[in-house]
Formats: structure tokens, sequence, C-alpha cells
């Protein structure tokens, strides 16, 4: 499903790093935030719900990184 939302396989997340596999940047990265609000046109509660629950998969793969830091990168530039 990810791979609909993000241009096919440009600028996904390689797992557990969640690096961009195209930038290498921290995913979501800016190429991918836009092909997100994209695929969400209109619906920025459905883009929160959506990123929320990757954040929440996140967490789990991300442990070293503090919980706010991973909720700015995954869901507060949602708002």
């Amino acid at each position: 499903m990810l791979n609909e939302r993000v241009d096919g396989d440009a600028h996904q997340p390689a797992r557990p790093s969640w690096d961009c596999r195209a930038c290498e940047q921290p995913w979501p990265c800016a190429p991918a935030k836009v092909c997100l609000g994209e695929a969400y046109a209109g619906n920025r509660v459905g883009l929160g719900i959506y990123m929320a629950g990757l954040y929440d998969q996140a967490l789990t793969e991300l442990q070293l990184w503090p919980a706010g830091d991973v909720f700015a990168r995954f869901v507060a530039w949602t708002r």
C-alpha cells in the first residue's frame, strides 16, 4: 500500500532505518511528503491517520530516537 501512496518505488523507506531508498534522507523525505500530500489531497485527516499508523510501526524500529522526534518526523508535518 505504501508504494501506491508514494510514487511507485521512488522515495520509499528502507526499514528498519526508515531512511529514503532514493535520496537516503530520513523518511518521509521532502519528495515523499509532496507525493503523500498529493495522494491525500483534500483529506488531511486521512493523511494524519495513515502517517500515525506508520509512526506506530517506526517507534518499534527507531527505539533509540526520542518518541517526540519520531512524532515530528512522521505526523506533525501533516497538520
